[in-house]
């Protein structure tokens, strides 16, 4: 199992994921190559290179198909109801051909822990027996509780309410974090949405379990994905696990928005390499997180550009690797040799979604 922390002014968001093949990391970054930023676009990765010509014989790594009919969603004022549309609508954009379910028991468990952390005013995933609202000391425990005891995930935002300017605010906050959105865009069936309020403290929780089988051992999902407008030029970088835990300086300032690529839960994505490229075909630097030199990646990836991106501009991706389809010894490997390309906001748009977070600058908590 593993945990992940992202930590915003009076608000922490949490993504908390346990896996049966891994064991449980602490709240923090991994470890990391001080010298690993990006190759200019289309450069390959030799080792990946190799790797991928031993096991030729086997299915080549595919995209999950982007939908052609995409979803938006606009706040409603119910951060729940926006919270399980915004999820869907990302998880349909990116190709799921299947809405994940809304499960009673996940939502029952999500709520309740969202309850604790309005009741005690307190942050995170764990729970003191004894304080108002407990209902377990663990998300493992909880999500068990409810009939998930393998493969499961919890995301959660709370803090001060004041942060929460929309109904979106939170669910988004998550999403844009790339460890975070990993969990919310990994191949789970169901979920519940968990969202209480106070006059001065609000929570925000997503709970996942189960696995659905609409995505493939070959096939990733990439976000942006392949043709994807619109896409955010920045992300005000504070996470935990760090992405610059080897780049300190890039903590808590505007850099661009991160790129991910993830295989399907249980799966192993090795000899990795991401770059990105302008549409003058110069090289975007970039923070480059893969479960070589990270310990709380296994089966995804990503590349954070150091510079916000320009607006209304085209970005060329190409990831190379190895996906495989378990640990188990001698388990079928894909290889993989994807590009693939997105264009950011306009300038206004850019503008308007910095805007809509300004004044709350993420601290260390």
């Amino acid at each position: 199992m593993k945990r992940f922390c992202y930590v915003l002014p009076s608000v922490r968001v949490t993504a908390l994921t346990a896996l049966t093949i891994a064991v449980l990391a602490a709240c923090g970054g991994g470890s990391s190559d001080s010298n690993s930023t990006s190759k200019p676009a289309g450069a390959g990765s030799t080792n990946a290179g190799n790797e991928a010509g031993s096991v030729a014989a086997s299915q080549k790594v595919t995209f999950l198909p982007p939908a052609s009919n995409l979803q938006q969603v606009t706040p409603t004022g119910d951060a729940t109801v926006d919270g399980i549309a915004f999820t869907n609508a990302v998880r349909h954009n990116v190709g799921y051909p299947t809405a994940i379910a809304v499960d009673n028991g996940l939502t029952t468990s999500s709520q309740n822990h969202a309850a604790y952390l309005v009741a005690n005013s307190t942050m995170g995933h764990y729970e003191t027996a004894g304080l108002p609202g407990y209902t377990g000391a663990s998300p493992f425990g909880r999500i068990a509780a409810v009939g998930f005891p393998n493969a499961a995930t919890e995301v959660t935002i709370s803090g001060d309410v004041r942060a929460f300017s929309s109904s979106l605010t939170a669910v988004q906050l998550i999403f844009d974090a790339p460890y975070h959105r990993m969990a919310m865009l990994a191949d789970y069936a169901r979920m519940g949405v968990g969202s209480v309020n106070s006059a001065t403290w609000g929570a925000f929780n997503i709970d996942f379990g189960d696995q659905t089988t609409d995505l493939s051992s070959s096939q990733v999902v990439a976000y942006p994905y392949a043709g994807q407008t619109g896409v955010p030029t920045s992300w005000y970088a504070y996470e935990d696990p760090d992405p610059f835990a080897s780049a300190p300086q890039y903590r808590q300032t505007n850099t661009g928005y991160p790129v991910t690529i993830q295989g399907k839960l249980f799966s192993k994505l090795s000899s990795v390499h991401i770059s990105i490229g302008d549409s003058g075909g110069n090289t975007v630097l970039c923070q480059l997180q893969t479960p070589e030199n990270d310990s709380h990646l296994t089966s995804g990836a990503m590349c954070i550009p150091f510079a916000p991106l320009t607006a209304s501009s085209t970005y060329t991706v190409h990831a190379v690797g190895v996906l495989t389809d378990s640990f188990a010894t001698g388990a079928p490997a894909h290889p993989m040799d994807l590009t693939w390309s997105f264009t950011t906001a306009s300038p206004s748009d850019a503008k308007a979604k910095a805007a809509s977070h300004a004044g709350r600058p993420p601290i260390v908590q």
